[in-house]
């Protein structure tokens, strides 16, 4: 019954924003008012074509098992997305000028030529979002930035003046299955950043281990002299797909967890590890996923504290930056913590100190470098991508942390 009314509700959306769009872009320009039946055939093929795409598509993601399919699977709903947030955005305007146009016709004013003054900016500004959709699923998906702080720290110990950590978070490698180039790309970035360390802040996956498969070897290529440390994500539990039972999904986070490990990686599951140079130590701290509902609260901070020595430099690797918040800021003396989880939302803006996402209104750290009465968070944007197979304003990231005496 639930599908048929999903099937049913997305009929009734697409008919309806369809139908609303045509009428104004009829007034724009009039096509099929005057004989252009071609362009009406084109309009609503379109539209059919991506009714039975998107059909197609959930009947596959309920049951997607095989990670070679999930850009197919997610390559459709990013188009449904290009195609209909203009639509969207071209509708709430020419409903604007519906309501104006009334009003002003209840005192008897002039209408004529009125509404275009609504649908020229609308159609402007939906036309800006398809071709930024397009860009994004084309070119933002893998346009990976160095994103780089100096991280200042009081006391912070001789030898580690100047150390170089690269963080790298969401990769999400189902997304890059039959493109592993993009991830071999990163590691050659990456090991041109010379790091010294390199911490991963969770969702290698998707859902599945087998994800992993083309890309344990291209991950074991990156190199860091001090190590290499992950943490899962809430993605990495395979949450997100229906087992067939609690033993399967057991048995697939397992061998989540080993071939992490098989990268190259020392997963750190509520526990820590004391890193020392020259006769300095400083420690770093890992937890599993820990993050407002309905998110999985598997971290357990306390636990991974356990035998910690609270007089040295100390890192945590905190998946969902809610964390930090919640956790750890003033009641933990942790003074970096990193995370990622957020993606920024795939979609903002961000031109210089300027930077914008609708991630914000979810998350009050959400992207970047943030210090309160001398604890640092860093938010990683993610490598990889989720829901929609892009990124527009929000590229995908490493980053280059260098840790300085304050």
């Amino acid at each position: 019954m639930r599908p048929l009314l999903i099937i049913a509700f997305l009929t009734l959306f697409m008919v309806g924003m369809d139908l609303y769009a045509l009428r104004g872009i009829q007034h724009l320009f009039s096509p099929g008012r005057e004989g252009n039946q071609l362009f009406l055939y084109i309009y609503w093929c379109i539209t059919l074509l991506m009714f039975v795409a998107l059909i197609r598509a959930g009947t596959q993601f309920q049951h997607l098992r095989d990670p070679s399919k999930f850009f197919g699977v997610m390559l459709i709903m990013g188009i449904f997305l290009m195609l209909y947030v203009p639509k969207l955005l071209f509708n709430i305007t020419q409903l604007l000028s519906d309501i104006s146009m009334a009003v002003a016709s209840l005192f008897r004013q002039d209408v004529a030529g009125f509404r275009k003054w609504f649908l020229i900016p609308g159609a402007a500004l939906g036309l800006l979002v398809l071709i930024g959709f397009g860009l994004g699923m084309a070119r933002g998906r893998t346009n990976v930035k160095v994103y780089r702080e100096s991280i200042e720290i009081p006391l912070l110990p001789e030898s580690f003046h100047g150390l170089r950590v690269v963080q790298l978070s969401d990769i999400h490698l189902a997304g890059f299955y039959n493109h592993p180039g993009y991830i071999s790309k990163v590691v050659e970035q990456v090991n041109l950043l010379e790091p010294d360390l390199i911490l991963f802040t969770g969702d290698m996956v998707h859902n599945f281990a087998d994800e992993t498969d083309p890309f344990v070897k291209i991950l074991n290529e990156l190199n860091a002299p001090l190590g290499k440390f992950a943490v899962l994500g809430n993605h990495d539990y395979g949450a997100y797909f229906q087992w067939k039972s609690k033993e399967e999904e057991a048995a697939n986070l397992e061998q989540v967890k080993e071939q992490i490990r098989a990268c190259g990686f020392d997963l750190l599951l509520n526990e820590h590890r004391t890193i020392s140079l020259n006769g300095h130590s400083l420690e770093i701290i890992g937890v599993e996923n820990w993050g407002k509902h309905p998110f999985p609260q598997h971290g357990d901070l306390s636990r991974a504290l356990e035998g910690s020595d609270r007089t040295l430099i100390r890192i945590l690797l905190s998946h969902d930056p809610s964390h930090w918040d919640l956790q750890v800021r003033g009641k933990e003396e942790i003074e970096l913590t990193l995370s990622g989880h957020t993606h920024a939302m795939q979609f903002g803006i961000e031109i210089g100190n300027f930077k914008w996402s609708p991630s914000q209104w979810t998350y009050k750290h959400w992207a970047g470098l943030y210090r309160e009465n001398g604890q640092y968070l860093y938010v990683n944007r993610g490598l990889g991508y989720t829901g929609f197979p892009g990124r527009v304003g929000i590229r995908p990231e490493i980053t280059l942390l260098t840790l300085q005496p304050e």
